[in-house]
């Protein structure tokens, strides 16, 4: 389904194309002005606006009474590289003793420093002119057509604007999650292009769960300034949305881990399994799925000490690396098709296969008399966890016959002559063992 599902993209993507390379690529522009005679014997006040070398626009007015408030729109300008905007004001004073006023200004700015927000006006003796405005004609949509208004986690969202054809900073893709006032970029490496594509966890990061079930706006434009009416994606999990993980490291250096068990607030609905569930590794470069389910989950055991649902992994006989973390990422499907791929956003466990039991006799007492029981044995303690049992010849000694020199030296008392030696065993409070002959 997901080939398919694909495939249908491409094939609508290469039809809008062909679609958009029909039509041609114009920007709206207004300009607005004002100027005024007062103190004036004789005024004047014009500008023009050209793309290029070629007239866009322009107007001139003169005369004691001038008093000017205007704008003019111009909706289909051609796709020039630069625009420049020409202003001319001439002022004869009223009093003899003031200086005639005649302003001349030309400015220039690229199309690209224009769409970027770079401001093009300027003020002469009477009056000034400005481009207040300027947006290029672009329209976007998501190119998944089969569901355009919902984005299944762990999936990505291919967007498009059209038509094709302007500046790259023209498809300067921005979201919000409040369609107020706050409009992010997006990520340089997926923008200025007319058709990203990218997930919304790559966009919303590690919190990304936090706006599951919830509208993602998109539009073209840069910080206040939008070119394009906003897009709303509903962010949706499509999956069952994991709560938290336990997990439980092995007791002894070298044995399985005892636990790792995901919690889910809901059961699964009729017709929804995990075709995919596997422990990972954090680290990018080491994306090696563990502990992989080898069947279909269908079900989850509720819980009764959390009133949750859980799915704990079987078989776990794996190796991770030691010091490393790993979280929970699963895929679930709705009557056999695809749907959300998540990951559980809880902080990732460590995975840390405990130090060795180790333990050597650093000194030993034979009895005073033979057949006397007042022998000894000392041991000192290289690792492990308090606290320690100690046997010999496989018989646990009871505490009152071993002394605790301090925290990791101890003396096993009580002990007779013994020709052919003792086998001596320490297990620590995990009964992690290692055996000393």
């Amino acid at each position: 389904m997901i080939v398919l599902k694909n495939y249908f993209r491409i094939t609508v993507f290469i039809l809008f194309a062909v679609i958009y390379s029909s039509y041609g690529q114009t920007y709206t522009i207004k300009v607005s002005y004002d100027a005024s005679s007062a103190g004036c014997h004789a005024a004047s006040f014009g500008w023009t606006l050209k793309g290029n070398t070629v007239t866009i626009g322009s107007f001139s007015k003169g005369g004691n009474s001038m008093n000017i408030s205007e704008s003019q729109t111009f909706a289909t300008v051609p796709t020039y590289t630069s625009f420049s905007l020409s202003h001319s004001s001439n002022c004869t004073p009223l009093r003899k003793d003031d200086i005639d006023c005649n302003d001349s200004y030309t400015l220039t700015k690229t199309v690209v420093e224009m769409l970027q927000g770079a401001y093009l006006g300027m003020g002469g003796c009477n009056g000034g002119v400005d481009v207040s405005f300027f947006q290029p004609n672009v329209n976007i949509k998501n190119l998944d057509t089969a569901s355009p208004t919902e984005l299944c986690a762990g999936f990505s969202l291919s967007l498009a604007a059209f038509p094709l054809g302007f500046p790259a900073e023209a498809y300067h893709w921005q979201y919000s999650v409040d369609n107020q006032s706050t409009w992010i970029d997006v990520p340089a490496g997926m923008n200025n292009t007319p058709t990203p594509s990218f997930t919304m966890q790559q966009l919303l990061g590690a919190n990304h769960t936090n706006y599951l079930n919830t509208p993602i706006y998109f539009r073209l434009g840069y910080t206040t300034r939008a070119f394009t009416t906003p897009l709303a994606i509903t962010y949706s999990s499509c999956a069952p949305v994991a709560q938290y993980i336990t997990y439980e490291a092995p007791k002894c250096n070298g044995n399985n881990i005892e636990k790792i068990e995901v919690f889910f607030k809901e059961k699964l609905k009729t017709g929804e399994d995990l075709s995919l569930i596997y422990v990972v590794n954090t680290d990018p470069a080491k994306t090696t799925p563990r502990f992989q389910n080898t069947e279909i989950v269908t079900s989850f055991v509720l819980d009764p000490a959390t009133n949750l649902y859980k799915y704990s992994f079987p078989n776990l006989g794996e190796t991770l690396e030691n010091g490393n973390f790993y979280t929970v990422k699963y895929q679930a499907r709705l009557n056999g098709q695809p749907m959300g791929s998540l990951q559980v956003s809880q902080q990732p466990f460590q995975y840390n296969d405990p130090a060795k039991m180790q333990f050597k006799i650093t000194g030993q007492t034979q009895p005073t008399c033979f057949g006397g029981t007042d022998g000894s044995i000392e041991v000192e303690i290289l690792s492990g966890s308090s606290p320690y049992n100690f046997y010999i010849d496989n018989i646990l000694r009871p505490a009152s016959e071993i002394t605790e020199i301090d925290a990791l030296h101890y003396r096993i008392n009580g002990l007779k002559e013994n020709l052919t030696g003792y086998k001596i065993k320490v297990t620590d409070k995990n009964d992690c063992i290692e055996k000393v002959f």
